[in-house]
């Protein structure tokens, strides 16, 4: 109903009480959820399985890697087809330049890196005896999904809560001359109030444009604008309940 009801505005405005912090974290909550499911089905239940079941079994034992596979082998990102991984412990391919691959398994050590950026090296000298498989990664996977929900995504929700909470802290002083404009009386935490709950379609329209994985120009200036109409029509609704004399009650009455 924030999309539309005046009566919803004025209820926030007038009866509500606190910041509406507590209704903000709510509604990240369950939208943070809706945004990321989508990615994380597609990480953790397509793209990283297809990427295990291309790894060979790598044996290191006293620092030094071997596979039972002709090499170089070749694991490819399952979405683009391109090299991802190069695992080559015969010394052919001794660096990533000239690669599309972001990670080189080489007898001694494992480079991590792209082109532009610096080199990565893992050094396996310290390892005794070690296997990674198929099972020992799936396992890992196993592991990640549960971190995912009980660690990332509180974390993400949190990070989101205290971005929103210094947006609507801003909004509310904007709302403060919003409600001089209207010539309402209204404290600054019923303007945060409102803040929050103005924001409330930007946050559900951004989860809908990103699970559509819809690409908006300038999107930031887009929700603040949404934010501001809806701010608007929040202080200006909640002035019809509260003064007969505001200047919104005043010219409806003369355009009637």
């Amino acid at each position: 109903m924030s999309f539309f009801s005046k009566s919803v505005y004025r209820d926030v405005a007038l009866r509500w009480k606190g910041t509406g912090f507590a209704y903000l974290l709510l509604l990240l909550g369950v939208f943070t959820c809706i945004s990321l499911v989508s990615p994380y089905f597609e990480l953790c239940w397509d793209w990283i399985p297809k990427i295990i079941s291309q790894i060979p079994t790598i044996r290191i034992v006293d620092g030094e890697a071997s596979i039972d596979e002709p090499q170089p082998y070749y694991i490819r990102d399952p979405q683009t087809d391109k090299v991802f991984a190069i695992i080559d412990t015969t010394g052919t391919i001794t660096s990533l330049d000239d690669t599309e691959a972001l990670f080189l398994v080489r007898k001694t050590k494992l480079i991590i890196g792209e082109t532009a950026t610096p080199r990565k090296t893992l050094n396996f000298s310290q390892i005794k005896d070690f296997t990674l498989d198929q099972e020992r990664l799936t396992g890992w996977l196993r592991v990640l999904k549960v971190i995912f929900w009980l660690v990332l995504y509180p974390l993400f929700v949190l990070v989101r809560f205290a971005l929103m909470i210094v947006k609507v802290l801003i909004y509310a002083v904007i709302g403060m001359l919003f409600s001089a404009w209207c010539k309402s009386k209204r404290s600054y935490t019923s303007l945060l109030r409102l803040a929050v709950v103005a924001v409330t379609p930007c946050i559900i329209i951004k989860s809908i444009i990103d699970v559509a994985r819809i690409d908006i120009p300038v999107a930031w200036l887009l929700y603040f604008l949404v934010a501001m109409g809806y701010l608007l029509f929040g202080v200006r609704a909640a002035s019809e309940g509260e003064d007969p004399n505001s200047r919104f009650q005043a010219t409806a009455s003369g355009g009637a």
